[in-house]
This record gives C-alpha cells, structure tokens and sequence, in this order.
C-alpha cells in the first residue's frame, strides 16, 4: 500500500493529486465525522470527530509507511482547528453547546454540525497527506506552518461538503487526477 500512497510534488491546491487510496481515505473519513456531527448530544460529536480524525491520520501514517504517534497528532489537530475556529477550538465546543437550546439548537445543529465536522476532517486529513507525501513524518509536522494551508483547505472542505448535502458528489471531479499520480512510486521522497 505505501507504494501507492506517493503523492505529487506540486504544491497544495484545491484541486485533489493526491493518490486516489489516499484521497478516498481522506474522503471516507469526512463522511464518518458529518455523520457524526449528526449526534443529537452536546460535545459527543465532538469526541466522535476528533476520534475518526485520529483513525485517519493512522490509516494515512500507515498507508505511508510511517510510524503513528496518537499524542502528537492530537496536539497537530488542536492546533490547526484553532486556526479556523474561534476561541482556539473553543467555539466548536460551545456550538455544541449551543445545539442543547431547546428547538433552535437542534435545527441550527442539524443544518451545520455535519458540514463543519466534515470540512475539518477533510482539511485534517488534507494536510497531513500532503506532509507525508512530500517526506514528512508525524515527528516533524509542525502545525504552525500549515495552519494557512489548513485554512484553505477548510474552505474546499466547506465547499465539497455543501456540494454532498446538495446532491452532487465532487468524488467524480477529483478522482481522475487522484489516480494519475500514484503512479507505484514509494511513499517516502
């Protein structure tokens, strides 16, 4: 599997080049954490998502061939989530909080927690495959300089979820130039 999971050299765009194992990893686990984010329960689907990023990231490091540090991880994902949501992470813990307000919380919970959980986990897993593919390693992420590639790849994340809700499915606009660059290299550069 590793020899699949080399990703391109060009920079990180919106577009997916990213080897199709990989994207549909990254795919798959979006979708477990927007149904997550459908769990009527203040700050469990909280616990869900940061669980089904975690697995991600592991099934990525090992898709790469890489050794997984679940401690390090979840530091790297509180700090790029941080970079997107007010309050450093704060705000998503208190929108989940906010969902327990009787009629209004539900419905405002309903329409935005699962596009939120799965815009995260997309950028989460977006930019941990892009560090591993260009050589990185979970030892040597520094979150700090990908929060602005993390911001950008919230934004599509937000994008392609709204896309799903509506109907579409942008698997079939990106999986194409996915599969041409796993072209049975190694994972490490």
């Amino acid at each position: 599997m590793a020899e699949e999971a080399k990703g391109s050299e060009e920079t990180e765009t919106s577009e997916d080049t990213l080897p199709s194992l990989v994207s549909d990893t990254i795919r798959r686990h979006s979708i477990y954490a927007a149904a997550g984010g459908l769990i009527p329960l203040p700050l469990v689907e909280v616990v869900a998502s940061g669980t089904i990023q975690l697995r991600m990231i592991a099934q990525l490091a090992d898709l790469y061939g890489l050794p997984f540090s679940e401690q390090a991880v979840k530091a790297a994902i509180g700090s790029l989530v941080a970079s997107v949501l007010p309050v450093t992470g704060a705000g998503y813990a208190t929108f989940s909080l906010v969902r327990a307000v009787p009629f209004v919380g539900p419905v405002l919970g309903i329409a935005t927690m699962p596009a939120l959980a799965a815009a995260t986990t997309w950028a989460v897993g977006r930019v941990f495959a892009w560090h591993f593919a260009k050589g990185g390693t979970i030892e040597d992420f520094d979150a700090s300089e990908k929060k602005e590639q993390f911001k950008r790849e919230f934004q599509e994340g937000k994008r392609r979820a709204s896309e799903f809700v509506k109907g579409g499915s942008s698997k079939s606009s990106s999986s194409g130039s996915a599969s041409k660059s796993g072209s049975g290299e190694t994972a490490k550069a």
